[in-house]
């Protein structure tokens, strides 16, 4: 039995998605938060953390106090946030990858995904899973689910296949893409479909615990700026492979609002806009959908086993 017979699709899913749940802590290494934890913090930070202030300019609200503590701050703010959007841009493996997804507590979440020359929309409301690519995803998709699944026939006993039949597969990526185009693939609710299926990109708890407050060691207060309008404050940590530059309202609540990781390797962008606005889904209709069951029976008869 072939592994895209056995294990069709939802762990490709999981591969090619997951990059969005990464990208919610921060593309490109901008996860690590210029912060730490306040009983380390040093007299000398403590003098750095104090931003100038000029005659008749609005009160420093985070006036006195360390990096760390700003950050800190920042972080149990961002994980008390009902919904919120998060927009990302950088690099994933040595591709291009851009995310655009808005999702709340209850797992309501819909958005984008592009990632090189591949593009996909999801959406999940009340657990069901909705995911639409267009023919180079779905592609991509088939092949990461035969990858995926190859170590464990490896190790199957029950499998007498060996090695995967590339004309097979082929044949699969061929009747998925046509089985798939212009339509949604809709995967049922269940325990942890949605999680599963988009690698836990829409689960928000999951996402602000990837938040973490790291070492404070080198970070400092930068110059005040403002992100789509709001006024922030900046906290800056240079490391040998760059510099990453967080963002943290400085008005209203300190909202973590962008994080910007340069130099090095992987150099991205993530931006988290709408905090507590709600999350509107569009269920796509039932004609434009194909069931996951339908695609694992396809698959199934196109493998001729």
């Amino acid at each position: 039995m072939t592994a895209i017979k056995r294990k069709f699709l939802m762990p490709a899913l999981v591969s090619a998605l997951t990059v969005a749940g990464a990208a919610s802590c921060a593309t490109g290494g901008a996860d690590h938060v210029a912060a730490g934890t306040a009983e380390k913090e040093a007299p000398a930070a403590a003098k750095q953390a104090t931003a100038p202030s000029t005659e008749g300019a609005p009160a420093d609200p985070f006036a006195g106090l360390t990096a760390a503590r700003i950050a800190g701050d920042a972080v149990t703010a961002t994980k008390g946030a009902p919904s919120l959007r998060l927009t990302s841009e950088g690099t994933n493996d040595g591709r291009r990858v851009k995310v655009d997804f808005s999702l709340d507590r209850s797992g309501t979440c819909t958005g984008g995904l592009r990632r090189d020359d591949s593009e996909a929309e999801f959406a999940v409301l009340k657990g069901v899973t909705y995911v639409k690519g267009d023919d180079e995803f779905w592609r991509s998709i088939s092949s990461g689910a035969n990858d995926v699944n190859a170590a464990n026939d490896a190790n199957d006993e029950n499998d007498q296949s060996g090695q995967n039949d590339q004309s097979a597969d082929t044949a699969v990526a061929d009747e998925l893409v046509q089985l798939l185009k212009g339509k949604w693939l809709k995967i049922p609710a269940g325990a942890g479909a949605s999680a599963r299926a988009l690698g836990g990109a829409c689960d928000l708890d999951a996402m602000l615990d990837g938040v973490h407050v790291a070492d404070a060691k080198g970070a400092t207060r930068g110059a005040a700026a403002e992100v789509e309008g709001r006024k922030a404050a900046t906290l800056v940590k240079r490391e040998t492979d760059g510099t990453r530059t967080t963002y943290v309202a400085a008005e209203g609540e300190p909202y973590l609002l962008k994080a910007v990781s340069e130099g090095g390797q992987a150099p991205g962008t993530v931006l988290l806009t709408d905090f507590g606005v709600p999350v509107k889904v569009a269920v796509p209709p039932t004609a434009e959908t194909v069931d996951l069951r339908d695609v694992r029976q396809s698959a199934s008869r196109t493998s001729g086993l």
